[in-house]
């Protein structure tokens, strides 16, 4: 969690200055929008360590293995999300691996977003943008969040707003508006999406959206 947290700082760091380079980082698609919280890192991060660059080259390297593992089972993987003190990172490894092992109509590495976080929708149009001009096929998993209080309170702690959406119907829409991007994407071209919610009327919504679409089970 440690290594994250690092690489999460730099990154962000990194979306504060651009000149600032990684030698560690790889061709990835874009993982912060406008809206993006930037509030963790209040200072410049030192750089990786000799030890924890061997880390990462070590981490990346079991994960690319994983990946290739499902490709060879055409079984997908879902990359679960985290607290946006580490989502960076998370993102990061996940969109550098999907760019080495998403090929064809349907991805095998998925992300996922949280759409409690104001900035899930511009993130998940930016990530796929950039994702269609590599003619990278991605999957997205799309949930609304587990971390909301303790999201809310490291904002209030550092005196920033909350990146949580400020009503539930707030949180809805999002959840909607991003299930009928990733629908109407995936009935017109390569792609995939996991529409994960307990909630009836969204799951209502995105039915009536594949039927409209002429989408299969």
């Amino acid at each position: 969690m440690s290594l994250l947290e690092r690489m999460s700082d730099l990154l962000r760091w990194q979306k504060k200055d651009p000149s600032m380079v990684l030698p560690w980082k790889q061709d990835s698609l874009p993982i912060f929008s406008d809206l993006s919280p930037l509030y963790h890192t209040r200072k410049r991060p030192e750089p990786l360590t000799a030890q924890e660059e061997r880390d990462l080259e070590l981490a990346n390297k079991r994960f690319l293995e994983l990946c290739e593992k499902c490709v060879q089972s055409n079984i997908p993987l879902l990359v679960d999300a985290e607290f946006t003190s580490v989502q960076p990172a998370i993102d990061y490894f996940t969109y550098a691996a999907a760019i080495v092992h998403n090929k064809g109509e349907n991805p095998i590495v998925f992300n996922t977003m949280q759409t409690y976080l104001k900035d899930a929708k511009d993130r998940l149009l930016l990530a796929s943008k950039a994702a269609d001009k590599m003619g990278i096929p991605m999957g997205f998993k799309l949930v609304r969040g587990a971390y909301m209080s303790s999201e809310r309170k490291l904002a209030a702690d550092l005196g920033f707003a909350s990146p949580i959406h400020n009503t539930i119907k707030d949180t809805h829409k999002c959840f909607n508006d991003c299930s009928n991007f990733m629908l109407e994407k995936i009935a017109n071209g390569p792609g995939g999406v996991v529409l994960a919610t307990h909630n009836i009327e969204s799951g209502k919504l995105a039915a009536a959206k594949a039927h409209e679409l002429g989408m299969g089970k």
